[in-house]
Parts: structure tokens; sequence; C-alpha cells
């Protein structure tokens, strides 16, 4: 049997066959006079397969934001997002401020909180304060405790079950599984996919999800000695994903448990395409640019880091390693501690494992770890075979 693998970025598709072992991974660059689905099917007519399947980070992944009661119920609906496959890019309990002075505009708002059975007092004096106008938001998801009277007047638009249940565990079915048929709905809706939609053996999954799944497997088959972490470099977003033993405590902006031995953190500003204005600003006023500056060229760092303040000097592979530094730097973990990195995505390719180790060192405060370079492109082709039907 052969299935033809696709995954859909921001920039480029990906196509990969696998007849029991993978083939050579083709990239194509995105066409901006079709739609990424109409690209992709008529990209998979021209290759021969018996089954096709496809995911996809479109224009960025959906977007989601939790606000809950506690710190419990926020974790648990931020965890289900994740599963997923969204990209959390805020989560709080309510009436925190942002320090910025507002909230991110996201694709679903997720509110949580109380336990279904119990007294809601507390919850209905926190959702009382809750201003939901200002948070922007397509959809409005109530995950909380069973009580139709709760969620009156906040204009929610869909129900699922608590994501806590009357124990207090985590109960995350009901929400990831709305996300991922909204997901999808937003894929072939609104991003163009609906040319893919009944074509493929198992439901279009989104990419980090799948990538998530690859790691695990990496993880699973010792291609990794654990603890590690990954980094997933694209054009629009950079994801890192680590053993959760690593982790310091937080939690921050995009961070999310991933199951029980995985952390994600997402950041949706840093790509080498996409995000490239914002990661130009962003460096020249980084304090730790003459640090990242010397990593990539030490024989050359002052005459890099003018380049780079004065808003030159960023060829592909330094933008790469820019958005290694600035994501790693983000991530509240010991990963001085991690015995392994691996780095994927096509943004590193043409780049040294030497530069990355001294990046990553520089990032992260460590030294010496296992480099690991995914220099088949593979992990998303492995995480996508895993999909479950």
């Amino acid at each position: 049997m052969t299935v033809l693998l696709a995954d859909i970025g921001s920039t480029v598709v990906k196509l990969c066959r696998w007849d029991g072992a993978f083939g050579p991974v083709e990239v194509v660059p995105r066409d901006p006079a079709a739609a990424p689905g109409e690209q992709a099917a008529a990209l998979a007519a021209d290759r021969p397969h018996e089954r096709l399947r496809v995911c996809s980070s479109a224009n960025g992944g959906l977007r989601v934001g939790v606000l809950g009661l506690s710190a419990h119920s926020v974790a648990s609906a931020a965890r289900a997002a994740v599963a997923a496959g969204g990209n959390v890019l805020y989560q709080r309990e309510y009436g925190a401020v942002d320090s910025a002075g507002a909230w991110p505009h996201v694709d679903v708002l997720v509110l949580a909180g109380g336990v279904d059975g119990a007294e809601l007092v507390h919850l209905r004096e926190g959702l009382s304060a809750l201003d939901v106008s200002a948070h922007p938001h397509d959809v409005l998801v109530w995950a909380g405790a069973h009580a139709p009277d709760v969620a009156a007047g906040l204009g929610v638009g869909h129900v699922v079950a608590n994501v806590l249940d009357h124990r207090l565990r985590p109960s995350l079915a009901g929400l990831a599984e709305l996300l991922r048929t909204l997901y999808v709905g937003d894929l072939v809706d609104r991003k163009g996919l609906r040319a893919l939609a009944g074509r493929t053996d198992v439901p279009i999954w989104p990419t980090p999800a799948v990538v998530a799944l690859g790691v695990a497997g990496w993880g699973a088959a010792r291609v990794l000695s654990s603890p590690f972490f990954v980094v997933d470099v694209g054009g629009a977003t950079t994801d890192v994903l680590y053993s959760a033993e690593l982790h310091a405590g937080g939690p921050v902006l995009g961070e999310c448990l991933l199951g029980e031995s995985m952390v994600r953190v997402v950041s949706p500003d840093l790509g080498v395409v996409v995000s490239l204005p914002s990661l130009r600003e962003r460096l020249t006023a980084d304090p730790g640019l003459l640090e990242l500056a010397s990593a990539i060229a030490p024989d050359r760092a002052r005459e890099l880091y003018t380049a780079i303040s004065e808003g030159a000097g960023l060829d592909r592979a330094t933008t790469f390693l820019a958005c290694l530094f600035l994501a790693l730097r983000r991530v509240r973990a010991h990963l001085d501690r991690a015995v392994a990195v691996a780095v994927t995505g096509g943004a590193w390719i043409g780049t040294g494992e030497d530069e990355v180790g001294r990046v990553v060192a520089a990032a992260t405060g460590g030294s010496g770890q296992q480099v690991h370079l995914d220099r088949d492109y593979h992990l998303w082709a492995h995480g996508l075979l895993a999909v479950p039907a």
C-alpha cells in the first residue's frame, strides 16, 4: 500500500510517499494564485498513491485563548486545546490583566470553571466581573460546569462537557473534539482546503499536533535520549516541545502540557517568512543580540551585530538561528539539563550543526547537548502516518 503524505504550510507544501519506508520529501512553494487545498489536490493527482493523508498549518492554525476560574481549570482547557492542535495564545484566570494592555484576537475563546453538581457562587462572581468583549474572538466556547444559567448572556456559541470531572480530574475529550472539528471547518471554509474534503483516509489534522505525534514516536523509539527538546521553525511560527521533567513552572504565554510527558510552547510571531518583519524589529532591540551574533559568527560577531541592528544581515540561515534563539529564551524550563536537542522544519536546511549547537547553548545556558538535525525532514511524516483512523 502506498500512502501519500502532505503537509500544507504557510509558505510550502511538503509531500512524501510511504510504502513500508519513507521516500524523499518533496518541497513545493505555495502557489499564491491557488487555494491551498486546490494546489495540494493537484499535486496529489500527479503522484501515484492509494491513500492520502494531509495535515496543515495554513495561515497559522487555530488561535485559542483560555480563561478559567482556577489555575486547574485553565490548565485543563489549555491541554485540550493543545491536544487538538490549537495554538494557545494566552491562558489566564478570570480577572487577569494583560501586561501589554490588550488581548490578542483569537479564533476561539474558551471559558471554563466550576464543578458539576457543586455550589457555583465563586464561578458566578468571576463571570460577573468578566468583560468578554475585551477578549476579541470569533467563536466563544463554554467548557465549565453544567449549569445553563451560568453562561447565559455571554454569547456562547458552543457548550461542551466540563474539562474537570466531579472528582476534579481533567476530562479533555469533549473540548478537544470540538476544537478539532472547528479547526477542520476553519481550514475548509476559511483557509481553502475544501478541495481535499472527503479525499483523505483520516481527518485533516493540524500540523503542530502531527509533529507532537512524531516527537512522541521518536522518544518511544529512543531516537532521542531523554530528557530532550525539539524545535520546529517554520515560515510563520516556531514550536518548542520538551520533556515535562524539564519544566520549571509557569505558565507562560503559549505554553501548555501535552499529555503527561511533553510541554509545547508556540511562538506565533517567530518565523522565517511570514513573521520576518516582526522578527527583524524584535531583534534590533533584543538585549541578547550580541550574544546571538557571537554564537552565529564568533569571528565577526560585532559586524553581524551592527548589520542586524541596522535592519540588515538576516539571510536565511541567520533568520532561522534567530528564531531558534528567541523561541528557546521564552521557554520556562531547565533546558540546560537536556541531553539531546532535535531541530526540524525546512528553515534549518543550509545551517551547520556547529552553529545550531552554539546558538542552543547561548539560549539555554547549556552545552554539550546531542544535536539531532532532521536531515531527511521526516518528523512530520512520522507523525502524520501515526494519526489514528
